[in-house]
This record gives C-alpha cells, sequence and structure tokens, in this order.
C-alpha cells in the first residue's frame, strides 16, 4: 500500500475534506497538525514551499492540497497499491 501522509492544522476544512475523502476511499494515512506538533512544520518546509493546509505526500512526492488530491480521485489516480503515478501539473 502507498504510504499517504496528510499536514493538517485545527480549523482548516480543506483538511477535513480531504480526510474525509481519504477515508471514505478506504486509504490509510499519517496525519500531522502541525500545532499539536510545531515541530512538524520545519519538517514540511524541508518537503514543499507551499505554505497552505493541507499538504499531501503519497510516497514521498508531493501531490499539493485537497484540490490536487481531488483531481487524482476524479482521474482514479488515487493509489490502490504500492503503484501510483505521480501527479503532475501542466
Amino acid at each position: 500500500m502507498a504510504t499517504i501522509e496528510i499536514y493538517t492544522r485545527p480549523g482548516c476544512g480543506y483538511c477535513s475534506h480531504a480526510r474525509h475523502l481519504l477515508h471514505s476511499k478506504g486509504l490509510p494515512f499519517v496525519e500531522y497538525d502541525v500545532y499539536q506538533n510545531p515541530q512538524q512544520v520545519y519538517a514540511l518546509r524541508g518537503r514543499t514551499d507551499k505554505r497552505t493546509y493541507p499538504q499531501i505526500f503519497i510516497n514521498d512526492l508531493s501531490v499539493g492540497g485537497f484540490e490536487e488530491l481531488l483531481a487524482l480521485e476524479k482521474e482514479n489516480r488515487l493509489p490502490v497499491n504500492d503503484r501510483l503515478e505521480p501527479y503532475k501539473t501542466g
């Protein structure tokens, strides 16, 4: 199974939508709440320059936020096993 990580913050509607989408697809994920664990902000900054939440990674590849996750779902590109075609822009 693919490794999915999601960086979130409290009160973030898009974070809630991302969690709900992943749960609805039965996809396990690791969540890092940057308010509960401020050190995760530094870990996130080492992985991406993006400053919005959520920030989602699949198999260590930056997917982006909820809208990018939703695009993967609409394109049937969410992981179903150990393989994932990386999300490509443009």
